[in-house]
């Protein structure tokens, strides 16, 4: 029992514990995060400025106007 416990502990370290590449960009709901230092940091609540987060999902996630892309 005790070592599937640690088990199960270790793999949500490992799960959450995964690094980004400097000056990747990813949303966060609304909030755009920059990795600085291999470590996510808010940059810009895009909420706050009228704005949706687009995920590209491919490191270049940005704030932008909703409805600005077409289809």
């Amino acid at each position: 029992m005790m070592g599937s416990i640690f088990v199960m502990a270790l793999l949500t370290v490992i799960g959450c514990g995964g690094e980004c590449a400097d000056d990747e960009f990813t949303c966060a709901g609304e909030v755009l995060m920059e990795c600085v230092d291999g470590e996510l940091v808010e940059s810009e609540d895009c909420a706050a400025s009228g704005m949706i987060c687009h995920a590209m999902g491919d490191g270049t996630d940005h704030c932008m106007t909703e409805g600005d892309m077409e289809m």
